[in-house]
């Protein structure tokens, strides 16, 4: 393998869980980083063939599809095929569902993924997972979810104002609540060209064209992560201690790390994340 890898994590945000929605992969021809989206309907995945119903939720399955689909990609795809390819695992995952997913984009098996191509010396971002090429940081935020962070602060700060704790808050996120149904209603927006439009992998159509190419130089140090570091670091433990300083600040994520979601009690993080360090040769 024309690379070394120097390290490599994968934490979930329920501790000790197995219901991570994050997923890595690496071979002799990708290095890959997968970011189910939050299951916001109620199917479990897979679907009922006979033996029961499954016992995933839609990104954990969807993380589990392309886990699949990358070992079996061609090695010599670009960018935008590479998309196409991804995309139809999770059409043909669907089976039978397609007309329930099609009325329900709540329920559909969604993720976003950023890869490198070592055939290809590129890194494929689709979607918000973030990278580091030789110390620059490209995160590729979706604006959307920028604007209901600003809706969810606003929300908690009244709430906070009408005489509640961020203690109980953090119990009961009243903010979360609140943007739900704008959360349900931007998945509309999935793959539309529009000012609140975005690109996610999820089984319907996509423009595999607004992949986002960075070519990587020889000998060069890549980063690549999940959005479950908000501040990402040359190494696993910076980017960690990063993260416990916010969570530490603003474990509602609603000031300093403004987001669609807090820290629920009891969990790890509010997020799943995961890091891969390497050198390409």
């Amino acid at each position: 393998m024309a690379v070394h890898i120097i390290e490599q994590s994968v934490i979930p945000k329920h501790t000790g869980s197995s219901l991570c929605e994050d997923g890595l992969f690496v071979n002799e021809n990708f290095i890959a980083v997968i970011d189910g989206v939050t299951s916001k309907g109620v199917l479990t995945w897979p679907e009922d063939l006979g033996d029961g119903t499954g016992n995933m939720t839609s990104g954990r399955y969807a993380k589990e599809v392309l886990l699949d689909a990358l070992s079996t990609m061609p090695s010599d795809i670009d960018g935008a095929g590479a998309m196409d390819y991804l995309n139809e695992a999770l059409a043909r995952a669907c089976h039978t569902r397609r007309s329930i997913l099609k009325e329900k984009p709540e329920e559909r098996l969604q993720a976003v993924i950023i890869l490198y191509s070592l055939c290809r010396r590129e890194v494929w971002a689709f979607g918000d997972c973030q990278c580091l090429i030789n110390g620059t940081h490209y995160h590729h935020n979706k604006a959307i979810d920028s604007l209901l962070s600003q809706v969810r602060s606003l929300y908690i700060q009244t709430e906070l104002l009408s005489g509640r704790t961020e203690a109980s808050l953090s119990g009961h996120d009243t903010g979360r609540e609140y943007i739900l149904p704008l959360l349900r209603r931007q998945l509309l927006f999935a793959n539309e060209d529009s000012p609140y439009g975005y690109d996610v992998l999820n089984s319907f159509p996509i423009h595999p064209g607004h992949v986002i190419i960075h070519p990587v130089p020889p000998c060069s140090r890549l980063v690549l992560a999940s959005d479950g570091y908000p501040v990402l670091k040359e190494t696993l433990a910076e980017s960690e201690a990063a993260l416990w300083e916010l969570i530490e600040k603003d474990p509602l994520c609603f000031r300093e790390n403004k987001g669609t979601k807090g820290l629920v009690k009891g969990n790890d993080s509010f997020d799943d994340r995961t890091y891969i360090r390497f050198d390409t040769l």
